[in-house]
């Protein structure tokens, strides 16, 4: 297949490198309005040629990312949607999906051979640019996936291949379920860390050896204050909402400790800090092991119910390592294969299909 990457800074870059990799990859374009970048991205084997605009790149393509900063990734794909014909899979790398995916299924409404899957790589580096990519960035990083109802099933599959090959662990979630976790999990984090560092540093203007006694523990929460602020400034905005909604529950957390301390509460203040001890150690557990077991489910043959499923899976916080559909011959009616790691993430899966009224079998492999 032939891939075209729009945007070649650190992601793009280092999905193109990932991507060169896979036999079944033929070539790969990119596009960047930073010619400079683009050659840089040749250059360093994220590519193979250079495109003139987005839409040239695109022309031949059966896959295209769109890498660009997320105040530019609608642009971008109304760009590539004017300049295709045939078939093609459009998706996208940003951090807030919910505006993209409305914006995207509103482009692609009459262009009946245009799939678009919404997608966001959990990986990334205070570093930026082409300059910082590598081929195996996405290994073992999860990549969120949020098809629309309208996701066609055949790209669905081609897509979760692609990424699984590049060693990303593939999940699949609702637009404004995913916008509302990476509020949690990502943009309060950063507004987090950029509001210490800025403390740290006003306190640092007062006290002259502030800064050079930060130790590893301050300099571990206040690595992603290092990020591009224009890049974050576009995330924020985007996802203001959710990030808002966040923000205020932190805050009165926060003035929650702010009073145990002023009540010398220690009994409330050790609670605290023993279940984030908790909570964190957790963290380093949830690697799946074991066996592969193929959940298989009986589904209609109509649009949304891939999407569905995947997100419900997704929900449960586990990856679907393969995935597969055969379609019954008499038509109205279709089998869904789907294949997890581990038999407790397995049980589970089933349990929660089961739940919405689908008829599961669950085999090992």
């Amino acid at each position: 297949m032939n891939v075209a990457i729009i945007g070649t800074g650190l992601i793009g870059g280092s999905l193109g490198m990932a991507l060169r990799a896979l036999p079944e990859v033929q070539t790969v374009t990119a596009y960047d309005r930073d010619a400079v970048s683009a050659r840089r991205a040749v250059e360093r084997g994220a590519a193979d040629r250079v495109a003139g605009s987005a839409a040239e790149a695109c022309r031949g393509a059966d896959v295209v990312f769109v890498a660009t900063p997320v105040g530019a990734i609608t642009s971008a794909l109304a760009e590539c949607v004017d300049a295709v014909q045939d078939r093609i899979i459009l998706s996208d790398v940003g951090s807030t999906k919910s505006r993209v995916v409305r914006e995207a299924d509103r482009l692609i409404a009459s262009k009946k051979g245009i799939s678009f899957i919404g997608g966001h790589p959990m990986a990334g580096s205070e570093h930026e640019g082409v300059e910082a990519a590598r081929a195996d960035l996405f290994e073992g990083a999860w990549w969120v996936l949020t098809p629309s109802d309208t996701v066609n099933t055949s790209a669905y599959q081609t897509l979760h291949r692609i990424l699984s090959a590049i060693g990303a662990r593939v999940m699949a979630l609702e637009a404004s379920r995913h916008d509302e976790l990476m509020a949690v999990i990502s943009h309060l984090p950063q507004l987090t860390a950029t509001t210490l560092m800025n403390l740290a540093a006003e306190k640092g203007r007062e006290h002259g050896g502030l800064l050079a006694l930060a130790a590893g523990g301050f300099r571990d929460v206040t690595r992603v204050a290092a990020s591009n602020p224009e890049l974050w400034v576009e995330i924020c905005i985007e996802n203001r909402d959710a990030i808002a909604a966040e923000l205020k529950e932190f805050a009165e957390r926060l003035l929650s400790l702010h009073q145990s301390l002023k009540d010398s509460d220690t009994e409330r203040l050790q609670k605290e800090l023993i279940t984030a001890r908790d909570a964190r150690r957790a963290l380093g557990k949830k690697e799946i092991a074991g066996d592969l077991f193929d959940v298989e489910l009986e589904i209609p043959d109509r649009p949304g119910v891939l999407a569905d499923v995947t997100r419900l899976v997704g929900e449960q916080g586990i990856n679907i390592e393969d995935i597969g559909i055969s379609h019954a011959a008499e038509g109205g009616r279709g089998s869904l294969r789907i294949c997890i790691a581990g038999d407790d993430e397995s049980q589970k899966v089933e349990r929660a299909l089961s739940k919405q009224g689908f008829s599961v079998q669950r085999i090992r492999l």
